[in-house]
């Protein structure tokens, strides 16, 4: 059955977290010839893939462009069309559906166990009730949004990455807490 293993099998390695650095590890052991398991507890291609890098960067390149055009001599402003905007970033991000990406690895010869690894013993990894036996373990767990202890924040609705890169309609206004590079 998809998605999970035989309680005698023994992996060369198995890799927490599938991210771009779990899944840069686990595709260069498997082109090694290794027998490899992958447990990821959300989608593989982590935060950069679904609520990081693509969407953000898929969301601000419009916006970009349209006001390159407005300052531009000679040009119009193009308009914005924030649904075929939003479309385009579901496409970019699979639609939050990473079932191509179990299936490529799965073809690949690894092993794909869907949920939240905890390390048991020097060899093992328990991943819904089952324990997984290996030679190697690789922790690449990635990133997760940090809600700062704000007094009243529980309180209030409040966005972290996930559905800022994810919503379908521009709030009226926000108030921005943290922030990335610039």
């Amino acid at each position: 059955m998809k998605g999970e293993t035989r309680a005698e099998e023994r992996y060369d390695a198995l890799v927490l977290g599938m991210g771009s650095g779990g899944e840069t590890a686990a595709i260069s052991l498997i082109g090694g010839g290794k027998k490899v398991a992958v447990v990821e507890r959300e989608l593989i291609g982590g935060e950069c893939a679904y609520w990081a890098c693509i969407p953000s960067k898929t969301l601000l390149k419009p916006p970009e462009v349209r006001e390159e055009a407005r300052r531009a001599f000679g040009t119009s402003t193009p308009t914005l069309d924030l649904e075929k905007v939003f479309d385009y970033r579901d496409w970019m991000i699979r639609n939050l559906d990473d079932s191509e990406q179990v299936e490529g690895f799965e073809r690949k010869g690894s092993t794909v166990v869907k949920g939240e690894g905890k390390i048991t013993g020097p060899s093992t990894v328990e991943v819904n009730g089952q324990t997984l036996e290996t030679d190697n373990i690789i922790v690449a767990t990635g990133s997760a949004p940090n809600v700062p202890p704000i007094e009243g924040l529980d309180e209030v609705p409040y966005w972290t990455n996930h559905e800022v890169t994810t919503m379908r309609e521009v709030p009226g206004r926000a108030l921005v807490i943290g922030g990335g590079a610039y």
